[in-house]
């Protein structure tokens, strides 16, 4: 230390970004640092968003920092107490090396391992200050920037990357079956619950750790070389679905991994269009949707400090709890130091990366930026792309290449703003967020994660604060008015089915339909007496099937038998009293029904 102080001396102010004292990971050393800028009264500078990273590290909550994280909350306000601390006006990494680069009375705090590093080195930045690299709990002094970047060479694609073998292996696992972790532990897979093209992931003993054990042929030199690394790591945050122990079978073939328990639905199934939201998250505001959007900024940031590339960034690589509980999955394929992602979405992927490899390069913290703000675009919007429009070209991936960004910042053309709300929540942005859009998507211009975080909370704040006198702006879709089909009015007869679906069971209406339906006592007796007799159907030889059952004849108005025989009697007798009494009663009587012919005469009266 007393070297370093002797150093330190001869600059009046430090330039200081996150990841230097992060990576410092000896509390005692950070004190002592810290102790000897209180003592020689050297301002320090740090961005803007230097408390939005120190929000992603409470945030999660990982047991292997929580040291580090006290002691620079400490040290912060040891700084503000002697008001050597002053803040940046840029939220962006980059921007703030090209503020203090040039000064030669200032050096430069810098993490080796965080992506802050690695975008010094793709800017090629040129400067005349001293820098002090930090290194794992090491610091390395340096005269000049140019001297830094030469000595500090960055990382190229390793040849492993390109190994296609795979660990033979013909074990097959279900519940039940034990399996060893790579400190000695016995991992009981308890239940099974999903199966995927990879492999299957199962709970466990412990109930906030799953394993995922990959299929046979699933693990390459590439994965398990690289999961190996991301286990040197001990990332076990809150929010990062993280290998932190390996899993090997009783015989000591690598099978997969253990990993944080995930919880709730992926983002692609509840960021889907307001039926979506409706269902998923009913009690939402736009408040919870730009917290939602800030969760996932706050975990991205947190690996991008670890020097971690999530590579395939898409919706359905996170699940969502609430707004504050957001999980990264799939994480076995994510970027670290020389080891490539080996996926991609197009949609989600700069268009000069179409086409590659993916095994072939190594992605910049550029490439990512792109992904992120097409993602934290997708948020907001509830799942729609922000190249998504109406009467635009084929296909979306050529909207991508021609920058055809639908929104303005005036609001100048809004006609090919999908239907469904989008224009709405445009209105409801900030000018802040306006204008960041249209630059990135319409002029190709970058933003890093901690600057999209900066406007995503102003924004947040605002909203808070309750400051905008429309109420409509927070509801999660303003001015959506969800559209109901009015029921249509049939003609003619339903069925039973029909009638229940179209008709409200409920209304006056039917009930008065239902009740006209219903004969009453002297309507029945008039329908009664309009039936007629069925004839009796005959039977046929031969025929295996039994006569059908005759109808029961319905009561008519024709006179008995034995009334019939007294008229005969009476009419033989001769007297014409009698029989013009029995004439007058035959006409009373009802014409017997005709005869059919054909087929028709073996199915009875049919009444329409």
């Amino acid at each position: 230390m007393a070297d370093f102080a002797e150093i330190l001396q001869a600059y009046s102010s430090l330039a200081v970004d996150y990841s230097a004292f992060f990576e410092l990971g000896d509390p005692g050393l950070l004190n002592s640092l810290v102790d000897y800028i209180v003592e020689q009264e050297k301002t320090v500078f740090v961005s803007k968003s230097f408390k939005v990273l120190h929000e992603c590290v409470l945030r999660a909550n990982n047991p292997n920092e929580k040291a580090i994280y006290s002691a620079m909350k400490n040290a912060m306000r040891s700084l503000v107490e002697s008001k050597l601390l002053r803040a940046s006006k840029s939220a962006s990494c980059v921007g703030f090396f090209l503020e203090h680069l040039g000064n030669e009375d200032e050096c430069l705090f810098i993490g080796r391992n965080g992506n802050a590093f690695a975008r010094l080195r793709n800017i090629n930045a040129q400067g005349k200050c001293a820098v002090f690299v930090v290194n794992r709990g090491r610091i390395k002094f340096y005269s000049s920037l140019s001297e830094c970047l030469s000595a500090e060479e960055g990382y190229t694609v390793n040849p492993i990357s390109g190994n296609s073998d795979f660990i033979a292996s013909d074990n097959y696992f279900s519940v039940g079956d034990i399996l060893c972790t790579d400190d000695g532990e016995e991992i009981t897979l308890t239940s099974l619950i999903s199966t995927g093209a990879e492999g299957l992931v199962f709970c466990t003993q412990h109930d906030k750790w799953v394993a995922k054990v990959y299929h046979r042929g699933g693990i390459t030199p590439l994965r398990w070389y690289k999961l190996m690394k991301m286990r040197s790591l001990d990332l076990e945050a809150d929010n990062i679905c993280w290998p932190c122990r390996l899993l090997f079978s009783r015989n000591h073939i690598p099978v997969g991994y253990m990993m944080r328990k995930a919880s709730g639905t992926t983002i692609s199934r509840a960021f889907d269009g307001p039926d979506a939201m409706e269902k998923y998250f009913p009690a939402w505001s736009r408040l919870q949707v730009v917290e939602a959007s800030l969760s996932f900024l706050y975990v991205m940031e947190y690996l991008h400090l670890h020097g971690v590339l999530v590579g395939d960034i898409q919706l359905k690589n996170a699940m969502i709890e609430n707004e504050d509980h957001l999980f990264l999955i799939d994480m076995d394929s994510v970027q670290y130091q020389d080891l490539p992602c080996p996926v991609g979405t197009e949609e989600f992927t700069r268009p000069e990366l179409w086409g590659k490899s993916f095994v072939t390069f190594l992605r910049r913290p550029q490439d990512e930026d792109y992904s992120i703000s097409i993602l934290v675009f997708s948020m907001l919007f509830c799942g729609q792309h922000p190249y998504a429009q109406r009467n635009g070209l084929e296909m979306l991936r050529d909207e991508m290449e021609a920058h055809s960004f639908p929104y303005t910042v005036d609001d100048s053309e809004n006609e090919r703003i999908p239907y469904g709300g989008y224009d709405k929540i445009w209105d409801a942005l900030t000018p802040t967020l306006k204008d960041m859009f249209v630059r990135a998507f319409a002029e190709g211009e970058l933003f890093d994660s901690l600057e999209w975080a900066c406007a995503i909370q102003e924004y947040r704040d605002k909203l808070v604060a309750h400051e905008y006198e429309d109420e409509e702006v927070y509801r999660v879709f303003p001015y959506y008015v969800k559209e109901v089909a009015a029921p249509v009015k049939r003609t003619g007869k339903m069925s039973i089915r029909e009638a229940i679906m179209n008709s409200n069971m409920n209304s006056e209406e039917a009930r008065n339909q239902y009740a006209r339906q219903i004969p009453t006592g002297q309507q029945a007796a008039n329908e009664q007496a309009k039936k007629r007799v069925e004839p009796s159907h005959p039977s046929f030889k031969g025929s295996t099937q039994p006569p059908p059952s005759r109808a029961i004849k319905p009561p008519t108005n024709q006179p008995s038998q034995a009334s019939a025989l007294v008229n005969r009697m009476n009419a033989m007798s001769g007297s014409a009293e009698k029989r013009a009494e029995n004439e007058a009663k035959k006409e009373d009587a009802p014409a017997p029904s005709p005869r059919k012919s054909g087929f028709g005469r073996f199915f009875g009266n049919r009444h329409n």
